[in-house]
């Protein structure tokens, strides 16, 4: 396989280990704030699917010829900044990682999962994609239990919302095109930055906007 199906599977494992250590942070923050049991189990839940997609990932890593591929694993990376407090810490978690993260990623990997034939890859983003939506659903329900339980919440979200969008947007939406892939690498999963372009664009637009909308945050500026 290309050198560019090497790496892009070499940084799933290393975003889907960091996922189950933010998560385990979410978790910790949680216990911590006295949140409800059930959202503690989705929590642990969401860790072990997370090590099992890092673990999943690595296989496939593996069979399409990665085994020496360097997985660009950084300690410093897997825990959010802890200067906010719990409570503050947590919002702040939960809207980047889970009400935007999980949010785009359903939409992109159910494009990836589409277009991929290669049985190694296609295996791996099937289980992904039946996991995500439940990670979606656990970052909302958490989101909706902190802003029931903590007044300012709302505030909160609505000032981080314009500068955590835009990272995302720099992250997964370039504005350059991109060389264009090649067969065998749009078999393993891989999308081009048009695709990864228009899916973010229509997620932001019909999905996250609106959800953030309905819970009375609505974004301002940009």
């Amino acid at each position: 396989m290309t050198p560019r199906v090497r790496t892009e599977w070499s940084q799933r494992v290393a975003a889907e280990y960091r996922s189950a250590a933010l998560t385990a942070q979410v978790l910790h923050w949680s216990i911590q704030a006295g949140l409800p049991e059930g959202l503690l189990h989705t929590a642990l839940r969401v860790v072990r699917d997370e090590l099992d997609h890092a673990a999943l990932s690595f296989e496939c890593l593996q069979s399409l010829g990665g085994e020496d591929e360097p997985v660009p694993l950084d300690a410093t990376a897997m825990a959010a900044p802890g200067t906010a407090g719990v409570l503050g810490g947590l919002v702040d978690s939960v809207v980047v990682n889970y009400c935007l993260g999980e949010t785009f990623a359903v939409p992109l990997f159910d494009a990836m999962r589409r277009g991929t034939t290669h049985p190694a890859a296609a295996a791996v983003l099937t289980r992904v994609l039946r996991d995500e939506a439940i990670h979606r659903q656990f970052g909302w329900d958490l989101l909706d239990e902190l802003l029931a339980r903590v007044p300012g919440v709302d505030v909160r979200v609505a000032t981080l919302l314009p500068t955590a969008l835009d990272a995302f947007a720099r992250a997964y939406a370039p504005a350059e095109d991109g060389p264009d892939l090649l067969p065998d690498e749009r078999a393993c999963g891989l999308l081009a930055h048009a695709d990864y372009r228009a899916i973010h664009e229509r997620a932001v637009a019909e999905d996250v906007l609106p959800r953030f909308a309905k819970r009375g945050i609505v974004l301002t500026s940009r």
